[in-house]
């Protein structure tokens, strides 16, 4: 998903390792940033690789970074 998601809009993806607070399963939690308009594409590539997947959208007002030059 992450390189799916990287691909298709050209910027970078951070994977976080999880576990299910109830079953204890290991999951993955992707912080993935879009524009409003990149929003809809980006829910159905999503569920276009993995159905059973689901995420929370949030308004972000600024993003500050000093590495996005960097590899």
């Amino acid at each position: 998903m992450c390189e799916a998601l990287s691909d298709t809009f050209g910027s970078g993806v951070t994977r976080v390792d999880a576990t299910g607070g109830c079953s204890k399963r290991p999951k993955s939690i992707v912080y993935f940033i879009v524009n409003r308009y990149q929003g809809h594409r980006m829910k159905e590539q999503v569920h276009e690789i993995d159905l059973g997947a689901y995420f929370i959208m949030s308004e972000v007002a600024d993003i500050f970074s000093n590495n996005m030059d960097k590899v």
